[in-house]
């Protein structure tokens, strides 16, 4: 499987991080399944806040490409 994301992938790594992903439509439960299956994210039980993580793959992903909370 190529490591090469998507804009909506790369903005929903975004999300995540940030806490604000929305509900779900299928497009983004389709990159959702895709961030997962290529382990940049994982599901975290019991938080209502945010029911996924980025691991460290996601989150080496956003700062090698300068994307994510900290561009300021």
């Amino acid at each position: 499987m190529s490591d090469d994301l998507t804009n909506s992938q790369i903005a929903l790594l975004c999300d995540i991080e940030e806490r604000d992903l929305l509900e779900a439509d299928g497009d983004t439960k389709r990159d959702l399944e895709r961030l997962i299956s290529a382990g940049y994210i994982e599901s975290k039980a019991g938080d209502p806040g945010s029911p996924f993580k980025l691991t460290a793959k996601g989150a080496a992903f956003l700062g090698e490409h300068g994307a994510g909370l900290n561009e300021a």
